[in-house]
């Protein structure tokens, strides 16, 4: 498995896509904040295929920025590469949309990357340059208050008083983010596990599951 990638994140209001071809050149395309992603994601794509010069054929593997993130986005995102790829049959790889947001800051330092998730949770994930120092998860915006401080991360405000904690600034654009989280990853992956379909990662319960815990 090798370059060109075609990747697609919509994890968070604007939808994102990039291309890594086999020179390691990189062409990207982003909607504008608030766009429906039903109706943006496959011009995106088609865009940065044709900013490459490739078509769909030349492609060796897909990518998504797989969550957490919105709901509604990531499933959106999983249907429409499935559908793109029950022809092409390529190899899928699922990148934290997480870790793309800590890529955003361009920091050599850890950062926790801390996503409102509403009702009171968080999606939280750790990261130094690009490797997963803990995995990422949902947890209470209450168990980030008893955390130690440090740097962190967000596209949104946080829920809670971060005074204490250092926001790094996110300096570069999203697509490109990925596209570096792509390649910094790339000898670090075992691209044999890919398969040609992906889930997305929601980590939020449903309220159904959460009343479950409680029975």
């Amino acid at each position: 498995m090798s370059y060109p990638i075609l990747s697609l994140d919509v994890a968070t209001n604007a939808a994102c896509v990039c291309l890594v071809n086999a020179e390691g050149q990189v062409f990207t395309a982003t909607a504008a904040s608030g766009k429906q992603h039903s109706d943006t994601v496959l011009p995106l794509l088609q865009d940065v295929l044709k900013q490459a010069d490739l078509t769909w054929t030349d492609l060796k593997m897909l990518a998504l920025g797989q969550g957490p993130g919105s709901f509604t986005g990531l499933r959106i995102a999983a249907a429409m590469l499935a559908g793109i790829n029950a022809s092409l049959h390529l190899p899928i790889w699922g990148l934290s949309s997480l870790a793309i947001t800590a890529m955003q800051t361009q920091s050599d330092k850890p950062v926790w990357v801390l996503e409102d998730a509403r009702a009171g949770e968080v999606f939280a994930g750790y990261y130094q340059q690009g490797e997963c120092l803990q995995g990422d998860a949902c947890k209470c915006w209450s168990e980030i208050q008893e955390m130690p401080v440090g740097n962190f991360a967000a596209q949104q405000e946080p829920a809670i008083n971060m005074e204490d904690w250092q926001r790094l600034p996110l300096q570069i654009e999203r697509a490109n983010a990925m596209s570096l989280l792509i390649q910094t990853l790339w000898d670090k992956t075992d691209h044999t596990a890919h398969t040609p379909w992906i889930q997305p990662v929601y980590l939020q319960l449903s309220q159904a599951e959460k009343n479950l815990q409680y029975v």
